[in-house]
This record gives C-alpha cells, sequence and structure tokens, in this order.
C-alpha cells in the first residue's frame, strides 16, 4: 500500500487507516484527492485533519447531545422516528444486521434533516432554544459544505472529464436546496455491562454517498479491512482528537463499479462503557432524491469491474432517493407502541 509524508497513518497489520491533511484542498487539491481516492480504493475510511469546522462548534454539538439524551425516556418520545428518518429511535429500535443480529442495536439516536433544521423536529432537539438550534444547523450547513469538497476531490481522483463536469461534476447532484436523504445523527451508546462480544450497532455499510464521523472519549467503531475477503479481522478506529472520519458509502461503490469500496462497520463495546456512555455524530452525505445510480463518466472504471459491486445490483435499478427508502424499511421496527423501560 503507497504511503505518503503527507499522510500519518494509524495500522493494524498490514492495514491502514490513513490521516489526511485537509489543508492540501486548498494548497494542491491534486495531492489530496490522491490521497483521498486512494484511501477509499484500499479501506474506504480516511481521517481528515485540518478540515476547517471549527472545533468548539463540535464540542458544543456533543454538548446538545448528552444534554438531549441524558432527558427521562418519556420527554425524548414527542418526535419518533418513521418513514421520513427524522426524530428519536429508542434503544433496539434499528438492527443494522438483520441477518445475523438477534436483537436491535445497544443505542439511542435522533435525526434532523436538512428539510428539518428550522422546524419542531430539531428545536425539540434544542429543548427549546432556537440559539441552539440555529447553531445545530450551522453545524449541518458546515458538514455538508465539507462533504462537498471531498466529493470534489473524489472527481478528481476519478479523472471525469472536464466536459462532464470536472472537479465539480457531483455538486449538482449534492445540493443543499434538494431534497434528499442527507442527515444529521446524534448517537448515544449508554453504559453496558453485557456480552462484549454483542455488537451495539450491527455490521452494515452505509446508505449514501459519503459518511462525517466525529467521536467523542470513547472508541468502539471497527472497519472491516477488506470487502472482498469477508473473514477477515476487524481494525479498529480509535478516537483522534480534532479530526473528522470519513467512509464511503454505497452510492459511491455503485456509481464507481466497485473501484471505491463502500465497507463495512459496527461499533463494539469498548471496557470504558462499564461506567460511561459514548456519543458520536455522523452526518451521512446523500445525493438529491433522484439521482439515478448508474456508474458515473471515467476511463478508470470498466463494465467488466461491475462485479466489484455485485452485492448492490438490486440498489441500480434505483434513485438514491428509492434506495435509501428501500434500505431503512429493512433495517428499522416503526412500531413504537410500546417502550418499556427504553429497551424496547
Amino acid at each position: 500500500m503507497m504511503q505518503d509524508t503527507t499522510t500519518n497513518t494509524l495500522t493494524s497489520g498490514n492495514v491502514t487507516i490513513p490521516v489526511i491533511d485537509f489543508s492540501l484542498f486548498t494548497t494542491n487539491p491534486e495531492e489530496c484527492a490522491r490521497q483521498v481516492g486512494e484511501a477509499s480504493q484500499n479501506i474506504g475510511f480516511f481521517y481528515l485533519k485540518n478540515h476547517g469546522l471549527p472545533q468548539d462548534l463540535i464540542d458544543k454539538m456533543f454538548n446538545v447531545s448528552e444534554n438531549f439524551f441524558q432527558r427521562p425516556l418519556e420527554s425524548k418520545t414527542k418526535h419518533m422516528i418513521g418513514p421520513d428518518n427524522t426524530g428519536y429511535s429508542p434503544m433496539k429500535s434499528e438492527t443494522l444486521d438483520p441477518e445475523t443480529q438477534t436483537q436491535g442495536d445497544l443505542k439511542e439516536a435522533y435525526n434532523a434533516r436538512k428539510g428539518s433544521i428550522d422546524d419542531d423536529i430539531t428545536l425539540f432537539f434544542a429543548q427549546g432554544d432556537k440559539e441552539l438550534q440555529a447553531k445545530v444547523g450551522e453545524f449541518f450547513k458546515g458538514l455538508h459544505n465539507l462533504a462537498r469538497n471531498v466529493m470534489q476531490c473524489f472527481a478528481i481522483a476519478l479523472q471525469v472529464p472536464e466536459a462532464a463536469g470536472g472537479r465539480h461534476y457531483f455538486d449538482g447532484s449534492h445540493q443543499w436546496e434538494a431534497s434528499s436523504g442527507t442527515t444529521l445523527r446524534f448517537l448515544h451508546y449508554p453504559q453496558q455491562t453485557g456480552d462484549p462480544n454483542t455488537p451495539l450497532a450491527g455490521s452494515h455499510t452505509d446508505y449514501g454517498s459519503i459518511t462525517l464521523l466525529m467521536q467523542k472519549d470513547i472508541a468502539g467503531l471497527e472497519v472491516q479491512a477488506s470487502r472482498i475477503h469477508k473473514n477477515v479481522p476487524w481494525v479498529a478506529a480509535p478516537v483522534i482528537p480534532n479530526t473528522i472520519l470519513v467512509n464511503i458509502a454505497d452510492h459511491l461503490q455503485m456509481w464507481t463499479n466497485g473501484l471505491l469500496k463502500s465497507t463495512k462497520h459496527r461499533v463494539m463495546y469498548n471496557p470504558q462503557q462499564l461506567n460511561h456512555s459514548r456519543y458520536s455524530i455522523a452526518c451521512f452525505i446523500h445525493a438529491n432524491d433522484t439521482t439515478k445510480l448508474d456508474p458515473i463518466p471515467t476511463p478508470l472504471i470498466t463494465q467488466e469491474m461491475r462485479a466489484e459491486g455485485v452485492e448492490f445490483e438490486e440498489g441500480r435499478n434505483m434513485t438514491a432517493g428509492e434506495y435509501l427508502d428501500w434500505r431503512l424499511a429493512q433495517t428499522y421496527n416503526f412500531n413504537f407502541d410500546q417502550i418499556p423501560d427504553g429497551t424496547m
């Protein structure tokens, strides 16, 4: 695996999760794109440092999240999650690996989407504080802008012809104003005393284009080292201060016929969780709802490479919006008639 003097690395065996200095996007976009493309093709995960999002804003969002999830269960259930993928999801309501999990994920979450920033969904999460609601919106937009810059790196790395849009190829399909599944998700994994071999969030790939993840204090995320060989060790993705972890999601694997990898990942028990909760924030970036998931124009992918993305073959006949609806229906139980003591 190629390494670069401008890239720090975290290595487990022969598997590397790069740490990319995203200031290169301004000073040397071609080199930044090379590193992003290499990481995406090899493992599908990379950390960004110097990403431009203020750390004090990230810290504030973690504080808002902690204050919300510390509330009693009955005060968190006013806006329950539904097919629109906004609102509160209690413990065990989502099963990310339905083929192998015997119970739902041991986490609770609260989702906001672009269209819900200014409405009661987000105001409720901010506990009625309109200034905090505005900060959530600022944070969400900042992450979306960062994601669009990362998508420019993909377009450069994939050598999209200028006639097709060049580095701005993905701009039109990832618009802030357009309807899409782009979701800001606040996650809480409560203190655990259970089986350390039971996933807190089951093995899965993400459903959109890319995901931006912020972790705090306690690790637990694990990444599957290969999308081809299934029986490979899981690699820990530790908490690195002042970085944002990025991973490839299903759209990009379909768009590139498998050249870029939508890497499976999961959350496992961390011994620190015996006495402490784990918090994370994820921003799931999706293409506009009407975007087709057909291969994109680039000389680097061929029809013969299509077998690399065979597991997503059914999704190729869908738009981005249809694909999200299909995946959510597979993983969620929206029957919230009974929620005994927060465990469902």
